[in-house]
């Protein structure tokens, strides 16, 4: 690769290239012998045992919260469920005498990460920013744990720990503060697959083609106000890169020595050839914002959760009869006109989508297009209705027992809105929970009360029966 750092930086990727060494990669420096005295202290540190209790704490479980970092860098402070409790104190008991060189801890530290997330907070790039921040707490081991080649520059690349929650910019302001500018679903899914492209490049010796790829990383990673910081993230990622392939050659170089080879040198050398999924529309140096195919999403979703009742919609009447009695309050919008929308999208149409807004649904439709990457198509928009975020609840609470959860790479979110079902069945559901909420079911009250409006009495009263009120809604609003 031609050296991409300015004149009188320290490090290139064509220092110290040599015959025996044509990738020029650099030499990592030795480390120094210990002495007797910091041999003795790092073995008692590489095999000393964590205390329950101890464990707990550096875990930061120990008060049962997600801990998940959120939108804002700050950890969720929502409970972690109650049903998982007694797992997940099994689970960290189990991993008390293990350190990070035992096979079985990444696979342990990942089962406990879905114990602990909330609802909120089940994607899979969270689990595994979580996986690794508790992996450096454990003692080091008798040996150390060798990283797949993978795994290091995904890290490498990656955007920082609150950034990879997110689809922020990974730019600077003038005021050296993270960037808030939020990137479209395409680059963030493009940013996904250069970094597989980089995987195969940096493991083939393609300096040149690794280059090339680092520019569409830094196009992808960065907004359109930022694109002039690409040089400097790109100068960043060319150290990591020769950094990390040197490390990998010495390991290999020594374990072959020993008769020994890593774990991963084969999927490097053959597997990795076969991730890419989309191939790009011309390795002749096309420019970055050009690299790969401007496309929507077609794929099948990334089905993370299904409810445990799919087939017994009774399962969900608990939950309608809690939507339909909680007042509507103003300052949640409830008391907002609007539209109620039905959509799906292509490669994925038994799935469908209920949503609210109290703009133009195509307006929505735009939006959910840009930041998923996928082309919505209506399947029904209902006319102008009143306190349209409760019909919306109320049509997700009939229908949580079809409810699906899909992991979205584009917008880094977990979509919750999706259901398993035929457009003509969602759309009963709509109308029906419409023509009941403009039958005025709610009245105000004295402001005494504190409540704007609450169910009314005879209402409260059919709800006594769900069974019934369900029954009777369906032959009164279900035409």
């Amino acid at each position: 690769m031609p050296n991409v750092y300015k004149k009188g930086s320290r490090l290139s990727l064509d220092d110290g290239a040599t015959a025996t060494n044509p990738s020029g990669l650099l030499t990592p420096p030795r480390t120094p012998s210990p002495t007797s005295d910091t041999a003795v202290k790092f073995d008692q540190q590489a095999t000393k045992k964590i205390d329950l209790s101890v464990l707990k704490c550096r875990l930061n479980l120990q008060n049962w919260r997600c801990g998940c970092l959120t939108k804002q860098g700050k950890p969720c402070k929502r409970y972690t469920p109650k049903e998982n409790r007694m797992k997940v104190d099994s689970l960290i008991e189990s991993m008390v005498p293990l350190t990070q060189s035992s096979l079985e801890l990444e696979d342990r530290l990942r089962k406990l990460a879905k114990l602990v997330h909330c609802e909120l907070h089940p994607h899979e790039k969270r689990i595994e920013d979580r996986v690794e921040k508790w992996t450096s707490i454990f003692p080091t081991g008798d040996a150390k744990p060798s990283i797949p080649l993978e795994k290091r520059i995904t890290l490498a690349l990656r955007r920082d720990y609150v950034h990879c929650n997110n689809r922020y910019c990974i730019g600077k302001t003038l005021k050296q503060k993270d960037c808030r500018w939020e990137l479209d679903g395409q680059k963030m899914q493009d940013y996904i697959k250069t970094i597989d492209e980089i995987i195969k490049s940096v493991a083939g010796f393609d300096d040149a083609r690794i280059e090339l790829l680092l520019k569409v990383l830094a196009y992808n990673g960065l907004c359109h106000h930022h694109q002039y910081q690409s040089s400097k993230h790109i100068e960043l990622w060319t150290s990591s890169l020769v950094e990390i392939r040197s490390i990998y050659q010495a390991e290999t170089k020594q374990l072959a020595n020993s008769g020994c080879t890593l774990d991963d040198s084969d999927i490097t050398k053959h597997d990795l050839e076969k991730r890419v999924d989309s191939t790009p529309i011309d390795f002749a140096s096309p420019p970055p914002d050009q690299y790969w195919t401007k496309a929507f999403d077609e794929s099948p979703f990334k089905i993370v959760k299904r409810r445990d009742s799919p087939q017994d919609p009774k399962s969900s009447y608990t939950e309608i009869k809690a939507n339909a009695m909680r007042p509507l309050e103003e300052k949640l919008d409830d008391l907002e006109n609007g539209f109620i929308y039905l959509y799906t999208v292509k490669g994925n149409e038994r799935f469908v989508k209920i949503g609210y807004t109290t703009r133009s649904p195509a307006t929505r439709h735009e939006e959910w297009k840009l930041s998923c990457n996928r082309e919505p198509k209506s399947l029904y928009e209902s006319s102008i209705v009143p306190n349209a975020r409760r019909i919306e609840a109320l049509c997700h609470a009939e229908l949580d027992y079809c409810r699906i959860s899909v992991d979205c790479t584009c917008c880094s979110m977990q979509h919750i809105e999706w259901f398993e079902m035929t457009p003509g069945d969602a759309i009963s559901v709509i109308q029906k929970w419409s023509k009941w909420m403009e039958s005025n079911p709610y009245t105000e009250t004295s402001p005494e009360s504190g409540i704007k409006w609450a169910l009314k009495a005879e209402e409260v009263k059919k709800l006594d029966d769900i069974d019934t009120f369900m029954k009777d809604l369906t032959l009164r609003f279900d035409k």
